[in-house]
């Protein structure tokens, strides 16, 4: 996370070095085009990080996800062979801009690939604020994006915070009945989790979807509770999406694995650790691990300890 405030900062600075010494001339049908090629560039220089700076809107959560969605769509680094705008409609506030990439493709032929942005003016310069691979992005279905130079797409997640709590206490009411369905139970503790050829991502991203909410009151020889919250912020859906975690020897779980199978683009969905401490003090879930798959791809990663407060 600190590098990507640093990677802010940084940019920051030059915009305003740059608009300081009066260099800033260009005009926005020129500055448009510019941002949208550089944004491509740098996926194409697999320099997801420049890209993520430059973006802010829901499309892409985290800088994974640029990698991972535009890769669904056949491009990965080195593949752009041209960037061709076709055609561009802008504002003193707003832009759209439809563009058509070639792309290299693995058998050695090329294809062409429309994708369609939409862009806003700011203090920072015209920053991208939806990409589009499908429906073509118009100045009538542009929205106003808040932009605040002081929040990051990890910020994101708190945004929803009040969202995210009130699911949780919709879903805490439902709890009783969820836990009277023990063939589902026994089904799933039967199950386990392939990580086989899965590969790694950084906790970082995977923190900003995935968040543990374990009970506020849990006392020794007593059931407890750890809610896992997974939210889909992409436009795609999570496939065989599943956590596991090393539980300490004074905690005894129900249950290791956790499946949530596939999560739907825009879903939040939640399944419960039911542990029952044997000690007083602190008690940690190490080392959990999420496996998904996404656009075809498996992904593995570990996340910081749960630690829970045994009274």
């Amino acid at each position: 996370m600190k590098n990507r405030y640093y990677s802010i900062i940084l940019v920051i600075l030059i915009l305003v070095s740059v608009y300081s010494s009066g260099c800033v001339s260009k005009n926005p049908e020129e500055e448009v085009p510019e941002t949208v090629t550089t944004f491509l560039t740098a996926i194409n220089d697999d320099d997801f990080n420049t890209a993520f700076n430059m973006y802010q809107g829901k499309d892409f959560l985290a800088v994974a996800s640029i990698e991972m969605i535009f890769s669904n769509k056949g491009i990965e680094p080195d593949t752009i062979e041209e960037i061709n705008i076709v055609s561009q409609n802008v504002t003193k506030t707003l832009a759209a801009v439809e563009v058509e990439c070639v792309v290299s493709n693995p058998d050695g032929g090329t294809s062409s690939v429309p994708i369609y942005f939409s862009l806003q003016n700011s203090q920072l310069g015209w920053i991208i604020t939806r990409v589009s691979f499908t429906v073509p992005l118009t100045l009538d279905n542009s929205e106003v994006v808040n932009i605040d130079m002081e929040t990051t797409k990890i910020d994101a997640i708190a945004d929803n915070a009040p969202l995210i709590f009130i699911f949780a206490v919709v879903m805490l009411s439902l709890g009783l009945y969820i836990d009277k369905k023990d063939k589902k139970k026994k089904k799933e503790n039967n199950r386990t989790i392939d990580v086989s050829g899965a590969t790694p991502i950084q906790k970082e991203s995977i923190a900003q979807y995935v968040k543990f909410v374990p009970s506020q009151e849990i006392a020794v020889g007593k059931p407890a509770t750890v809610d896992v919250w997974v939210k889909n912020f992409t436009q795609q859906p999570y496939h065989d999406f599943s956590i596991k975690g090393k539980f300490a020897n004074s905690l005894e779980p129900e249950k290791i694995n956790l499946f949530f199978d596939t999560i739907a683009p825009g879903e939040t969905v939640k399944r419960t650790w039911i542990v029952k401490p044997k000690l007083s003090g602190w008690a940690s879930i190490e080392e959990p691990t999420v496996v998904f798959n996404f656009g075809g791809t498996k992904y593995i990663g570990v996340l910081d300890p749960v630690w829970l407060q045994v009274q």
